[in-house]
């Protein structure tokens, strides 16, 4: 298939390595663009406070599920994390936070930190649907919600751990959770639920679809039917455009799909409240004249 499907599933050589890496750069940049800017933070609080920017939810998420944390289990993610710090802060002449402080540099890490995330949503929700699939409620026959917010909070630690519950929240829904959420509850539905009237209704309205955009992005007759593979390069690519599209060059990190279309409707709304008023002072008008 072509390279975009290939990016978004992270099928290419050293995708690990080159998405942790590029993960630790993101959370490196983050503490040195804002609470490091003058480089008066202790290297070693700087340091913990980059990795768990980064990293919150592959450090703490795995233990609501009484899983290993891949911050000890998998070498690579604290190597990264290392190697992206110093990238950052301690190359000569300063040169690393100087490049991926360029649009280049910053679109880099935005790229390859989302499709990092891409994984952690579809892989979250892929482990929790095995450990709960054989035990759903009686009401349903797919295990809904363990599958759907299980890659929502691994999206989310970060937030919690560096700001707070009610500081990471007061504003309303942030944009980590809009993200997780819907792509979690399409991929989950879409890729699992195979007996679930949900499931069987998305796909008998998308696979048609499906099929014609996964035979233009040159999958074979194996890879047009694979239901888990189309989720995830839908999901991949909806995360990566919207990545692209809320960095600061385009439409700003405030930007997100939801919140605008919920504002269009509510100005759709109000403007339909406001005609009914206009007609009765005109009515008036005409009657007085009369």
């Amino acid at each position: 298939m072509n390279h975009l499907v290939a990016l978004v599933t992270a099928d290419f050589p050293y995708a690990t390595e080159t998405l942790c890496l590029f993960m630790a750069i993101q959370g490196a940049m983050t503490v040195r663009k804002g609470a490091n800017s003058k480089k008066s933070m202790n290297w070693f609080h700087a340091f913990l406070k980059s990795t768990l920017t980064a990293y919150s939810g592959a450090a703490f998420t795995n233990m609501f599920m009484g899983r290993p944390t891949a911050m000890f289990s998998n070498d690579i993610f604290f190597g990264a994390c290392v190697i992206g710090f110093v990238i950052v802060n301690y190359l000569p002449m300063d040169i690393g936070y100087h490049f991926f402080n360029t649009f280049l540099g910053e679109a880099l890490y935005t790229v390859f930190s989302q499709v990092f995330r891409m994984g952690g949503v579809t892989g979250f929700s892929d482990a929790a649907y095995a450990a709960f699939k054989d035990t759903p409620s009686v009401w349903y026959p797919t295990p809904i919600f363990g599958p759907i917010l299980f890659p929502v909070a691994l999206g989310n630690m970060g937030g919690f751990f560096m700001k707070g519950f009610d500081a990471y929240l007061e504003k309303g829904m942030p944009w980590l959770f809009q993200q997780a959420l819907a792509s979690a509850t399409f991929y989950h539905f879409y890729a699992h639920d195979a007996e679930g009237y949900v499931g069987q209704t998305v796909r008998g309205v998308v696979k048609p679809l499906g099929i014609a955009f996964m035979t233009l992005m040159g999958a074979d007759e194996k890879e047009r039917e694979d239901d888990v593979l189309f989720a995830k390069v839908i999901v991949g690519i909806f995360m990566l455009v919207m990545a692209v599209v809320r960095m600061p060059q385009f439409l700003g990190p405030s930007y997100s799909p939801f919140t605008a279309l919920g504002g269009m409707m509510n100005s759709k709304k109000s403007k339909k409240v406001n005609v009914a008023p206009k007609s009765s002072k005109s009515k008036k008008n005409k009657a007085k004249k009369q």
